[in-house]
Formats: structure tokens, C-alpha cells, sequence
């Protein structure tokens, strides 16, 4: 299937409030919404952030069109905006030609046969149901992810990695918003942009269908604690409970660690919705 090169942002404009949590008290807000300014940047306050899982991979030829929507939508939203891009199944498959480098990740892997990916591009927004479906054709990512842009934020969360060389050591800090009696995972993955590799594609530019010199970004690299993270929290939260957490992984010389982000990640223990995100880019 073909997909549009470009999206319509008319649904941005309507604003409006859906609550997707339950089960929790709501105490009043020590933070702002983001509602007062422009959706390309939170200006240091407290917003609620949206995870994109985008399930690809380099021998998909209709993958591209997918990575070009991402990427409107990153370009629109800013830092409101996480997207990791997980090259899983066959599409991800290497070859004797071509498509040699090995994009595929343990994490991954777990990922796409754990929510039964089987169709590309295909993503997931904060592993939230849209309209009876939490697998997304890119033209419903726009539209999903609004949704829960508007809602109040329930954790802040900090990631403060250092990179030294040899190794790469992330601390992370979250702070609940607010106090609920349920239980939620930490996740921390790493990500690349700039890749550059051949990527096959379903263009009439490109007559050979591959792009040789393709860029592939926010390529999920590896897990700092696993694909399913750690139990954030062993009692109900109280607003204003500090959960500080350090993970430490060897780097790999082929990561180029100024092109690299952190992404730490929120889940419902019972869900699996992504209640929050945050990404920061690696110091080199």
C-alpha cells in the first residue's frame, strides 16, 4: 500500500480534552499543560510527551513513506514528540548484496512479536488504542497522537546520560505528578540518527528501487535495562515521590554517540500504555 508523502495537520487545530487514565486520584497540578505555547517546544515546563514506535525496515520499500510522516510530525511537534524506529521482521531482513548491515535488535524483536507486528510501516503511539487499534497505518499517527497531547501530564522525568569513552552511564529521575494506586515500568532504550545506509523504496526517482545513501534516524540501538524495563514503583505513588534510577552499558565503536538519544519510557504495569516519555540527546 502507498502512502501519502504529506499529512494534514487540520485536526491539529482542534483542541480539546479526553482523559486515559482511570483508577487515580487527581490532586491539583504543581505544573502547566503546554496548552500556552506552540506545539514545536515546551519551553522547560512540565507537557505531556507521546512515544511513536515505528516498526520498519531497510528492504520495505513502502517503509520510506512512513519515515517521511514520523518525521513531519517530529518536525511539528518538537520535543513533544519521541519517535524510535525499529527495524523488526522480515523487512529487516540482510542479504549477500546490498542490504548487509544488521539493523535488528533483541529489544526489537521482543517488541514486534510481543504486540504481533506483521505489516510494514505499521507504529504504535504510546501503545494506546486509536479507534479499536493500537497497530497504526502512518496516516492515523497525527491524529492519535493529538489526542494525548492534550492531556495533563502524571510523571516528569529527567535523563541525564554521560558518555566516557568506553561506556555510557544514564541517570534517570521521575517525579510523580500525581497520587495513584497502580503499578508502572521503567524502560530505557538508546537510539541512533544518521544512518547511513540502503534502504529499497517505492519511488519512480529512484528507477533501481533503492536509495543507496539513505538516512535512517531514531533507530532503536539497544535496551539499557532489558525490553521490558524495571518495576518504577513497590507502593501506591503519592504526588511529588522521587524515583531515581543509574544504568550503565559498554558502547559500541560503530555508535556515533553525537547523533545518539536516550529515551526513557513510563508503562502501565496491566496496560502497557506509555503514561510518559522523555529523550535527551548523549554528550559526547
Amino acid at each position: 500500500m502507498r502512502f501519502f508523502k504529506s499529512i494534514p495537520f487540520f485536526f491539529l487545530l482542534l483542541w480539546g480534552f479526553t482523559s486515559l487514565f482511570s483508577g487515580c486520584d487527581k490532586i491539583d497540578p504543581p505544573y502547566t499543560t503546554g496548552d500556552d505555547h506552540e506545539p514545536n517546544g515546551d519551553h522547560g515546563e512540565v507537557v505531556q510527551r507521546v512515544l511513536l514506535e515505528e516498526f520498519t525496515g531497510h528492504q520495505c520499500p513502502n517503509c520510506p513513506e512512513g519515515n517521511k510522516i514520523a518525521s513531519q510530525l517530529k518536525a511539528h511537534y518538537g520535543d513533544q514528540l519521541v519517535v524510535i524506529t525499529i527495524h523488526a521482521g522480515w523487512f529487516a531482513n540482510t542479504d549477500d548484496d546490498l542490504f548487509i548491515y544488521d539493523f535488528t535488535t533483541s529489544e526489537g524483536d521482543a517488541l514486534a512479536s510481543h504486540f504481533q507486528v506483521n505489516q510494514f510501516p505499521v507504529g504504535m503511539v504510546n501503545r494506546s488504542p486509536f479507534d479499536g487499534s493500537m497497530l497504526l497505518s502512518p496516516s492515523a499517527w497525527g491524529e492519535a497522537m493529538h489526542a494525548i497531547m492534550q492531556e495533563q501530564p502524571r510523571f516528569a522525568i529527567a535523563v541525564n546520560p554521560y558518555h566516557h569513552g568506553s561506556g555510557l552511564d544514564v541517570h534517570v529521575e521521575v517525579t510523580a505528578l500525581e497520587a495513584c494506586g497502580r503499578d508502572y515500568y521503567l524502560s530505557v532504550f538508546l537510539t541512533e540518527s544518521g544512518i547511513i545506509k540502503p534502504q529499497k523504496v517505492n519511488d519512480p526517482e529512484y528507477p533501481s528501487g533503492v536509495i543507496e545513501d539513505y538516512e535512517h534516524n531514531h533507530v532503536l540501538r539497544t535496551g539499557l535495562n532489558g525490553t521490558w524495563g524495571d518495576l518504577l514503583n513497590e507502593e501506591d505513588i503519592t504526588a511529588g515521590m522521587l524515583f531515581e534510577h543509574d544504568y550503565q552499558i559498554s558502547w559500541d565503536d560503530e555508535w556515533v554517540a553525537e547523533n545518539s538519544a536516550v529515551v526513557a519510557l513510563i508503562y502501565d504495569a496491566e496496560t502497557e500504555e506509555v503514561i510518559q516519555v522523555a529523550e535527551t540527546a548523549v554528550s559526547p
